[in-house]
This record gives C-alpha cells, sequence and structure tokens, in this order.
C-alpha cells in the first residue's frame, strides 16, 4: 500500500482496528449471552422442579428468568444490530440501485440512530431518578437499576455499531455492492 497524502494507510491501519475492536466486544457480548442463557436455564428448571415436585414457589428465580429477559434482549439486539441480523423492511431498499440506494441506507441509520439514541437519554435519565435508582426488587433484593442497566447498555452499543454502519455503507457502496 501506498501511502497518500491525506494518510490513506494510516486510515486503513484504524478501520481494520476498529473492526477487530467491534469484533470483539460483539464476541464478548455473546459469550455474556451464552451465560446469561445458561442462568435462566438453570433456573427455570428449578422453578419447575421446586414448583411441582416440592410444591414450592421461590419468588426470586421468577425475578431473575424476567430481569434476565430483559438483558438478553437489549444485548442481544446489539449484537443482531452490528451483524445486520434484525428485521429490516427492504422492499423499497432493494428496489433502487446505485447513489439511491446508499443514500436510503445512510438516511435509514440516521433515523434509527436518532432514535436510539432518544431512548438512551431517556433510559439514562430513567435508571438516574431516585424512584428507580433506590427501589429495590422483591425477589432478588436489588437495585432496580440493575434491571434498567440492560436498556442504555444495549442502546449504547447499537449506537456504537450503528455509527460504525456508515462507514460500512460507504465501503460497499465504493466496492460496486448496491450496482
Amino acid at each position: 500500500m501506498k501511502n497518500n497524502k491525506h494518510g490513506g494507510v494510516k486510515l486503513k491501519i484504524n478501520v481494520d482496528i476498529l473492526d477487530i475492536i467491534l469484533d470483539k466486544i460483539a464476541t464478548l457480548v455473546k459469550y455474556f449471552l451464552g451465560v446469561l442463557l445458561g442462568i435462566m436455564l438453570i433456573s427455570a428448571l428449578f422453578t419447575v422442579f421446586t414448583r411441582y415436585f416440592l410444591g414450592k414457589s421461590f419468588a426470586w428465580s421468577e425475578e431473575l428468568i424476567r430481569y434476565l429477559i430483559i438483558w438478553v434482549s437489549f444485548l442481544g439486539a446489539a449484537v443482531a444490530y452490528k451483524e445486520e441480523g434484525l428485521v429490516f423492511f427492504d422492499m423499497i431498499v432493494n428496489a433502487v440501485r446505485g447513489k439511491k440506494r446508499r443514500n436510503l441506507l445512510l438516511f435509514n441509520n440516521t433515523v434509527t440512530l436518532v432514535f436510539m439514541g432518544c431512548i438512551f437519554v431517556n433510559s439514562i435519565q430513567t435508571i438516574m431518578m431516585p424512584s428507580v435508582a433506590k427501589q429495590i426488587s422483591i425477589g432478588l433484593q436489588i437495585s432496580m437499576a440493575i434491571p434498567f442497566l440492560a436498556v442504555p447498555l444495549g442502546l449504547g452499543l447499537m449506537i456504537i455499531f450503528g455509527i460504525n454502519h456508515y462507514r460500512v455503507i460507504l465501503d460497499k457502496y465504493k466496492k460496486g455492492v448496491y450496482n
């Protein structure tokens, strides 16, 4: 590779490093999701066993499953968004080619980021409210900020991945993928 006056080689290296970092983050989140799903499975089996064989039900196990579903949903959505695996109504996008397709994808990404940004800010404000931060869950006896934290964490990752989508869209356009 030749080094151009705009630092082309350095930019390419930085983009490669960015891809590696984002891939590592997504991989770590996937492993964490696996652990959370394992905990959910064990808790669900424990709940079924105690309810049907011992005749007892523990509030903490059902509450744990509910809170882990929230975490799995938001973190899983972030990874799916990074890998472009979320449901996307692409009938219009597939009908156009070239610059129009690129522009439509960039517009869609911008609208998505604005929406996620609004929810992200709102979720941070919600967690910081004393009524949430000081509220203790009945079964697990933890601050309700912990289950609520899944929302800004998942959306924060989605925003980071969404910002990177601009580069991905432009790279695909330059390579002629949208023609």
